[in-house]
């Protein structure tokens, strides 16, 4: 199909690695969180509220993962390539919506139990925590083999940029190292670098390093390793 007089054609296939890369750390820490909030003891209300605080930053980046692919690259794809994207529309407005539905729960639940430490919050939040890893994943899954190859070569580059802009605009600036370094843990280096490529090199160099610190000491509250 060609593209409308007002989109700009891609002159190439964009890198969608860093994607993958966010992608598996949600599947990652989405996939231990349930067993975490499982094995705080009832009525410890100092750790509930470390757990909740963890649970709570990971559904507020899946929230805003999922805002910046409605805004800045659904409608973009619908509009050049509308064909190809019909069989999907459905599918992936149908994961979202079992994901959203699992998160809203969880995010009505763990105040709650950030304050009480209750034992029947603890395991109701543990249970939807597996849900929502298992409704993840398939989402996750789908994405990947089906929308990113469309993305790669119907975006252009500033669009592409444009996304992961958004997505460091939107981590609250106390949390931008711990969440950089969840990425680096088990992303491809080379996508955790093109993050940071627009950045001047004594920040590339020195940014990486406090963020993996900033993730070990993270990883040691929350799962008890530094390796989860």
């Amino acid at each position: 199909m060609t593209a409308s007089p007002t989109t700009t054609t891609p002159t190439g296939p964009i890198d969608t690695r860093q994607m993958i890369t966010v992608h598996r750390f949600f599947r990652r820490e989405f996939r231990l969180a349930g067993g975490v909030v499982a094995g705080v003891a009832a009525d410890d209300q100092k750790r509930a509220r470390l757990v909740a605080d963890h649970v709570e930053l990971l559904t507020r980046t899946l929230h805003h993962h999922h805002t910046h692919e409605d805004e800045l690259i659904w409608p973009k794809l619908l509009d050049r390539v509308p064909e190809e994207l019909a069989p999907l529309v459905r599918l992936m407005a149908e994961q979202h919506a079992r994901v959203d539905s699992v998160v809203a729960e969880i995010d009505e639940l763990r105040p709650r139990w950030a304050v009480t430490a209750g034992a029947a919050d603890r395991d109701r939040l543990a249970e939807l925590l597996d849900r929502l890893s298992g409704h993840l994943a398939e989402h996750l899954d789908a994405e990947e083999e089906r929308v990113l190859p469309i993305i790669a070569r119907t975006l252009t580059a500033q669009e592409w940029h444009e996304v992961g802009e958004r997505a460091r605009a939107s981590n609250r600036k106390d949390q931008m190292s711990l969440v950089l370094g969840m990425l680096q843990y088990e992303g491809d280096p080379e996508a955790v670098a093109a993050m940071l490529a627009a950045a001047p090199p004594p920040v590339r160099w020195i940014v990486p390093k406090l963020s993996r610190r900033a993730f070990r000491r993270h990883a040691l509250a929350v799962h008890g390793t530094a390796t989860p």
